[in-house]
């Protein structure tokens, strides 16, 4: 018997006994608890340029066999929230990487702007919006609450932050005073980058004290599966929030 049959089949009886969530869950917080252990310049060296550059961040061609190019997600994230949030005026995009989210919100007559850790940013980011992305974290947001933002948005990014920074990122996201803020996290993917993997009810109990979950809202589905976040995947969608007070 080979590991992965072993593996499969520990999974079923697990599952069978109806123990698979609650040791998915203890497997989750050692995760986090482990990753909580690295120090911030172990941190700061996974986010060098060439991370940017495998993922296919800032690219109009195809560099995934399982994803569309990066401009085409983006733009179809674009749409997607502004169709659920049609007011929207002004945005912030946090760890936007090359930019390319940033364009996106710009060429739909969104005032987007950005802001991402990585220390090669300017090799990352793309020329066109160069002007309105400026270095920073979700611990440390480069923007005021006088920038008057409308709204927030992560796609894959609350995950990367360490369950020690969790409250400091929440203060900060609340220092913007946005009306909305919209999110997408990933709960599951065990990755070296990824650093807190929590359900999405943990998320909503961080965020309470400032931001009302809107379980009403939900940014419709594209019908192709080439572009996550609106693939109908249940555990990697966009979920919105709005100021609580």
């Amino acid at each position: 018997m080979n590991q992965n049959h072993l593996k499969t089949i520990i999974l079923e009886t697990l599952d069978k006994l109806g123990l698979l969530p609650f040791m998915r869950k203890i497997q989750y917080d050692f995760f986090s608890w482990r990753k909580n252990r690295l120090t911030q310049s172990e941190i700061d060296a996974i986010y060098v340029a060439q991370y940017h550059q495998m993922a296919g961040y800032g690219e109009s061609q195809e560099t995934s066999i399982s994803w569309e190019s990066d401009d085409i997600i983006k733009l179809a994230h674009a749409r997607a929230i502004i169709q659920t949030l049609p007011d929207i005026k002004k945005l912030l995009v946090g760890g936007c990487s090359s930019g390319m989210a940033v364009l996106a919100f710009r060429k739909l007559g969104v005032d987007a702007w950005g802001f991402e850790i990585s220390p090669d940013l300017d090799r990352i980011v793309i020329p066109e919006v160069k002007a309105y992305i400026r270095q920073g974290s979700m611990t440390d947001i480069p923007f005021e609450s006088s920038d008057n933002f409308d709204c927030l948005v992560t796609t894959d990014v609350l995950e990367h932050i360490q369950l020690k920074d969790i409250k400091r990122t929440v203060s900060e996201m609340a220092r913007l005073n946005s009306k909305y803020m919209i999110h997408l996290i990933n709960h599951t993917a065990m990755t070296p980058d990824h650093m807190t993997l929590k359900p999405l009810k943990w998320w909503v109990n961080q965020f309470k004290p400032y931001y009302r979950f809107c379980s009403d809202l939900d940014a419709k589905e594209t019908g192709n599966i080439r572009i996550y976040g609106l693939n109908g995947d249940p555990l990697h969608v966009y979920k919105f929030w709005e100021k609580a007070h």
